[in-house]
């Protein structure tokens, strides 16, 4: 009988944890544009992200996470899963390695992307998702619509009005936490200001909220991912 009781508190506990999993959602938005910055060495620390999600199945809060990858250059999902479909699954780690990879004939759509982010987040939401990470790894240059192959872009380029970026950062009660990497060092004071609302939307909930320039991004991504689970 005292066996029996004991099987079934693990039962519930281990139960509770991987309920509590597919509670949590990652969000990322990825840059596989043709403006991002320095793209060869970019694409090695996309790698690394990835590292780090396959590394989430040893973690019990983040093993069932719902992964969406957002492509910054059509503002749309390109990827979803979990992180056990990069470890066990070699067919869709590959398919996600190929569709991050930059691209320098791609445009970008930074406020598809964002709006893209919302979107998803409003659909986890409803399906009773209850926490949500958000990670940018882009150099937030935007390109004007239509985009070509001659079109010109002045730095320090100010953030688009469009997709409502500051709306979509503050306005969920599920965001736990938010990261940029591999921003632009000409576009980091200009969005730090930007973001102010959404930064102080983080500091009022108790959330980490960081926007890293490239050299701070690659030191951050060697000592891995900052995810806290939820309380």
């Amino acid at each position: 009988m005292k066996i029996s009781i004991t099987l079934l508190i693990l039962f519930c506990f281990s139960t509770a944890v991987f309920a509590r999993g597919t509670h949590t959602t990652i969000q990322i938005i990825i840059d596989d544009s043709g403006v991002l910055i320095d793209p060869i060495e970019a694409d090695k620390y996309k790698l690394l992200l990835l590292s780090h999600l396959k590394g989430l199945t040893r973690k019990r809060e983040f093993a069932r996470a719902h992964i969406d990858v957002i492509s910054t250059s059509i503002g749309r999902t390109i990827w979803s899963g979990v992180p056990s479909d990069l470890k066990r699954k070699p067919e869709r780690a590959l398919e996600l390695v190929n569709a991050i990879r930059s691209n320098p004939e791609n445009c970008n759509n930074l406020p598809g992307a964002f709006m893209e982010l919302a979107s998803n987040i409003n659909a986890l939401e409803r399906q009773g998702f209850t926490s949500a990470h958000v990670i940018v790894f882009s150099s937030l240059i935007d390109t004007p619509r239509p985009c070509s192959d001659t079109t010109q872009i002045t730095l320090p380029q100010p953030p688009p009005l469009e997709g409502e970026i500051n709306q979509t950062l503050s306005a969920y009660n599920s965001i736990h936490s938010i990261a940029f990497y591999w921003v632009s060092p000409h576009k980091k004071r200009v969005w730090e200001e930007f973001l102010e609302p959404a930064f102080n939307q983080a500091l009022a909930r108790g959330y980490p909220m960081t926007l890293m320039d490239i050299e701070r991004s690659k030191f951050a991504l060697r000592g891995g991912l900052q995810l806290e689970a939820q309380k």
